[in-house]
């Protein structure tokens, strides 16, 4: 999914400079997506480059090592072959607490204490991306309706989450 996330930004903001796209990937949160570190994400731009999916371009300034990137044509191949593989994909929520609570009645005297860190956790992811939809408004595309889908998603869990909290009192 990486190497997708950035061929995209590459066809958004040719040109840019590795840093910039990690920004913009910050800035649009594109962690509410994806895990990714700073570590995964250079090392996902050097494979696409080493596969020639994109190409250095001159620095802007003569003389600095900064590197610009814009997609070759392989590079816009794949970006579509991935944008059709990934649109074809519908993922079950992946969610290590769901599959505690296919044995919850197995320890029943630890659900308590999980299910208040979850609904604690669930309160603060909630709050997180509501500041990040009132902060950011200018989000490009679909990322917006994403974010806000994201909060639904999590008040669907608070409640159920609460609901449970009464079952293991």
């Amino acid at each position: 999914m990486i190497p997708f996330l950035i061929l995209g930004l590459l066809k958004e903001e040719a040109g840019s400079y590795g840093y910039e796209l990690l920004t913009y990937m910050r800035e649009r949160h594109f962690d509410y997506v994806i895990h990714y570190t700073k570590g995964s994400f250079y090392y996902n731009l050097q494979q696409l480059e080493a596969k020639a999916l994109l190409e250095q371009l001159p620095a802007a300034t003569p003389g600095t090592k900064e590197t610009r990137y814009q997609l070759t044509a392989a590079g816009e191949t794949e970006f579509r072959r991935l944008f059709q593989k990934y649109g074809r994909v519908n993922d079950t929520t992946a969610m290590a607490f769901y599959a505690v609570l296919l044995f919850a009645d197995q320890a029943p005297d630890l659900m308590p204490a999980l299910l208040d860190f979850q609904v604690a956790a669930t309160k603060k992811k909630i709050r997180l991306t509501e500041e990040s939809l009132q902060t950011t408004p200018n989000l490009p595309n679909n990322y917006s309706r994403i974010l806000a889908n994201t909060v639904e998603h999590h008040r669907v869990n608070l409640q159920w989450f609460r609901q449970l909290q009464q079952t293991y009192r």
